[in-house]
């Protein structure tokens, strides 16, 4: 090999190896994380609480963190007209794993079962299944099925919704009808 090829080759190796480190430098191997990275702002993270009484569909709703209980409410429905938020404070910062109920204001008339009853005819959409058992036609699993139904899908608009339920059909529905109202 001649003499001015080494110092050449000597050269070359030298370069590539400065280009090999700037390219390094340059390179980012890892890739950038923010340091908030998994970790979502206060105003994002979520939390868990189980809403009862009287709303339209009880139940457990998912809220952002910084939401009050005025928006748990209205995630589940709204309340019902017999609902007393005096005693519920609307504006109460929600926290994961918290209960929310809603009172049934006695006023207007007595206590809430008095407004499961009137004129001798049962409120389908306030009754308890012990009330909806005396209905014409239902026993203890249809007065159940009727609660579960209107837990899960809010309050019934018409008597009639009740055929929407598995086993009420027309010939009980007109039997419910009679003693039945909203």
């Amino acid at each position: 090999m001649p003499i001015f090829r080494r110092p050449m080759l000597a050269l070359a190796a030298i370069a590539l190896a400065v280009l090999f480190a700037g390219a390094m430098l340059f390179h980012d191997t890892e890739k950038a994380v923010p340091l908030d990275a998994g970790v979502r702002s206060q105003e994002e993270q979520a939390v868990t609480v189980y809403v009862s009484g009287a709303v339209m569909k009880p139940g457990v709703v998912s809220m952002r963190r910084t939401e009050r209980v005025e928006q748990a409410l209205a995630a589940c429905g709204g309340v019902l007209p017999q609902a007393d938020l005096a005693n519920v404070n609307l504006a109460q910062p929600l926290k994961d794993g918290m209960q929310i109920r809603v009172p049934e204001r006695a006023d207007a008339g007595g206590s809430a079962a008095h407004l499961a009853e009137t004129d001798g005819k049962i409120h389908i959409n306030t009754a308890d299944e012990k009330k909806l058992d005396e209905l014409p036609g239902v026993g203890p699993i249809m007065a159940k099925r009727i609660v579960e139904y209107r837990n899960e899908h809010g309050p019934f608009e018409s008597v009639e919704d009740l055929a929407k339920i598995r086993g009420i059909g027309e010939e009980k529905l007109a039997k419910i009808r009679e003693k039945a109202e909203l």
